[in-house]
């Protein structure tokens, strides 16, 4: 059957001629009509999405937390209601599900009951502070974790999220957002084993999870030269890698976001990690003129007053290094729009595994009469990637590939999936065909549809 390269319609009209009955009406039997469908689907992705925010609640922090709530219904909206690109088209498929949750950097002392130098907030809870415990608020609804389906009210939805990230500023003053992320996710059910998981953490200091609290708290007071400990002995913290493997578990690459707006300055942030941490601005730098006992690595000033302030976030970065696709934002900054539409499209560009639209019956080899178009990101060509021919290239400059289906001998491309009858889409094989992350993919499938077929005036459908 020769394949239509725009939607189309043949008629394949199957005539039964009776020449022994003149009596007999000629018509058309079981009439079909051959059509294109396309969707955007697959290769590996996901559908379904969790963001857990670690937002630092000390005393310091109202107007940076104040920030981030406006801009949560960007991040809703562009979850659920896609961006279109400069050919009209949603940048990524919306999501199916979205689930939200609230944890605080809150962790006391690490169950270090040294209460004689630390203050009652840092005492709570047998000196664990909020233990990684999924913030429920009664007026907002009393759930931990905030659900949104496809086909309910997103701003309603963005509310209920924007009322439970109000989480003060009253809380212990030794941060601990890495280790309560991990303490999270270990003790609640988030987020969902198929999901996408997106960390995202708001501190305006550097990281303090502890690891040997004994040794940490000995002879040390609260204030300035606590936070200084925070650095000078980073041996008494717990590791960049164990934190990493909290956070981000078993979890595979594409189904896993970690973004940070912290101590950064802004003309960095679209700079390479290892520039970060190489300017010396995000070195620690002593002093006893501010309460964090840190020079800043980014202020900002309205009026000739000083509203925001932050120390160097170093450990944050290095965490980001341990991930692909991380994102380090500068919490100094006035607005967080650009952050917040960064952050959407990163995980945007990794919800691709939705389900095709009609199900579809392979041969006996398991192929089906289709083909998967992809549109790369910039720079990428299809001779780069196993299995791509290249097609054209759009006025933007990207690539538009055709991939080859793993059937009949062929061992690298896509396939198509029916081991989950509930949502049949693409896959790749083998790993190293996975399409590169922000890449377009589509299903362009021929399919015979029935028609209703009126005896007297031939086809209505």
């Amino acid at each position: 059957m020769n394949r239509c390269t725009h939607t189309c319609v043949l008629l394949l009209l199957s005539l039964s001629l009776a020449a022994a009955c003149d009596d007999r009406k000629l018509r058309p039997i079981t009439p079909h009509i051959s059509r294109i469908f396309q969707t955007r689907v697959g290769g590996g992705g996901v559908g379904d999405v969790d963001v857990l925010f670690v937002i630092d609640d000390s005393n310091s922090m109202e107007a940076e937390q104040a920030s981030l709530r406006r801009e949560i219904p960007r991040l809703v909206e562009g979850l659920t209601t896609p961006p279109l690109d400069a050919m009209g088209e949603p940048r990524w498929n919306s999501v199916e599900s979205l689930r939200v949750a609230i944890v605080t950097t809150n962790m006391g002392s690490a169950g270090y009951p040294e209460s004689f130098r630390l203050p009652a907030v840092c005492q709570q809870n047998a000196f664990l502070g909020d233990d990684g415990t999924l913030r429920q608020v009664p007026t907002c609804g009393g759930d931990a974790i905030l659900a949104w389906n496809a086909g309910e009210d997103a701003d309603a939805f963005s509310d209920r999220v924007s009322c439970v990230s109000d989480v003060g500023d009253e809380g212990c003053g030794l941060e601990q957002p890495l280790a309560a992320a991990g303490r999270a996710l270990e003790i609640a059910a988030f987020p969902r084993p198929d999901a996408l998981l997106a960390v995202v953490v708001l501190s305006d200091e550097e990281d303090c999870s502890l690891g040997n609290p004994d040794e940490f708290f000995a002879g040390s007071e609260m204030g300035p030269q606590l936070n200084q400990r925070c650095t000078r002995r980073l041996d008494l913290l717990r590791s960049i890698e164990d934190l990493a493997a909290s956070i981000g578990g078993e979890r595979p690459a594409e189904r896993f976001v970690f973004a940070a707006l912290i101590g950064v300055p802004e003309d960095l942030e679209t700079a390479s990690f290892e520039t970060i941490l190489a300017d010396p601005r995000m070195q620690y730098s002593y002093t006893n003129s501010n309460n964090l006992g840190l020079e800043y690595a980014c202020t900002r000033s309205e009026g000739g007053t000083q509203v925001a302030e932050a120390s160097p976030g170093r450990r944050y970065v290095q965490l980001a290094q341990q991930f692909e696709g991380s994102l380090i934002r500068s919490i100094c900054a006035e607005s967080y729009t650009s952050a917040i539409s960064e952050l959407t499209a990163r995980i945007g560009a990794r919800v691709e595994g939705i389900c095709a639209n009609r199900s579809l019956t392979p041969d006996a080899e398991g192929a089906v009469d289709c083909r998967v178009l992809e549109t790369l990101p910039e720079v990428v060509s299809c001779e780069s990637l196993p299995s791509r021919s290249f097609l054209h290239s759009l006025a933007d400059g990207r690539a538009v590939c055709e991939v080859a289906q793993a059937v009949g001998g062929v061992t690298a491309g896509w396939r198509y999936d029916v081991t989950n009858p509930t949502c049949e889409q693409v896959a790749f094989v083998p790993a190293d065909a996975v399409a590169p992350l922000g890449t377009r993919v589509e299903l362009e499938c021929l399919v015979d549809v029935e028609v209703p077929f009126d005896p007297e005036e031939g086809p209505t459908g």
